[in-house]
């Protein structure tokens, strides 16, 4: 029976290498259609192929419009999420319209000047003729945040999301967003996604400052420390983190030793949080550590 089965897949692979000529011939004769639907049946055919996978999104991307690229690609059977989010990003980066693609520059020149109000309205335009496209929804989404345009940039994120949701990037910065908008369920939920190894340290104290106000204060605790004894001072000594130590120390100081320790902690956190620049990341205070401040200084 070997030789037999042999022989079907060396005909098949023969098959496939003879569609493929025939799929790369018409794409070089600019016969796109007829380079799809050979790209589409050797897919359909071989439904593991990731390079098969790849050519039909192109093709499509330029027929069929960004949305059934994407589909293509996010429905790939056996792929690492890592490259279909690249691939994902790929065909979400490409400008469709000349006219959307004037906006984002303009857009862009504006930021370089820092002239963020005047860089508003270009990328809207551009959103509003490609509001699929992540280039343009990224600028969208930073432009929104420098402006302190929070609820929109919320929406902005949540696009972006949508599109790409794979990327371990974009749903820590949208659990950071869900924590600033009271949304502590939906930030756990989303950072859950993500397996711990692959979650970022800023994911684990977005993590552990949901886990903490849904009350699950001893898996918070964990993570809180772990961040706290991490060799990278922006994020170990970050406010945020200093900030839930004194919440952690708080909880214990049923003796006079916890009550030291809490008391130390609320003076670092107060000292460190004194400069308003250092409340930020990413140039936002999404952990609205200001106001928090403010209520303990008092």
């Amino acid at each position: 029976m070997k030789p037999f089965f042999a022989l079907l897949f060396g005909l098949a692979a023969i098959a496939a290498g003879a569609s493929k000529q025939q799929a790369e011939a018409f794409f070089q004769k600019y016969e796109f259609k007829k380079s799809l639907a050979e790209w589409t049946e050797l897919y359909r055919k071989f439904p593991n192929k990731w390079e098969y996978a790849k050519q039909v999104a192109n093709l499509q991307l330029l027929l069929e419009g960004r949305p059934k690229a994407v589909e293509t690609v996010r429905n790939f059977p056996s792929q690492q999420e890592t490259e279909i989010s690249k691939q994902i990003m790929e065909l979400s980066e490409v400008f469709l319209s000349e006219e959307a693609q004037s906006h984002y520059l303009q857009a862009l020149s504006k930021t370089n000047l820092n002239e963020w109000n005047a860089s508003l309205s270009p990328i809207k335009q551009a959103s509003a003729l490609e509001s699929d496209n992540l280039k343009i929804l990224f600028l969208k989404y930073e432009i929104e945040k420098h402006l302190d345009l929070y609820d929109q940039a919320y929406e902005t994120l949540k696009a972006i999301q949508k599109i790409d949701s794979f990327s371990i990037k974009t749903k820590e910065r949208l659990a950071e967003s869900h924590i600033y908008h009271g949304r502590f369920s939906e930030a756990e939920s989303l950072l859950e996604t993500i397996d711990r190894e692959s979650l970022s340290s800023r994911g684990k104290l977005a993590l552990g400052v949901s886990l903490w106000e849904l009350g699950k204060k001893e898996k918070a605790e964990s993570l809180i420390i772990e961040v706290s004894h991490l060799r990278k001072p922006e994020l170990s000594h970050h406010p945020v983190t200093l900030w839930m130590l004194y919440r952690i120390a708080s909880e214990e100081s049923e003796d006079s030793q916890k009550s030291q320790d809490a008391k130390m902690a609320l003076k670092v956190f107060l000292k460190s949080s004194g400069d308003e620049e250092r409340l930020l990341i990413d140039g936002w205070d999404p952990y609205r550590l200001t106001d928090h401040r403010v209520a303990l200084a008092r």
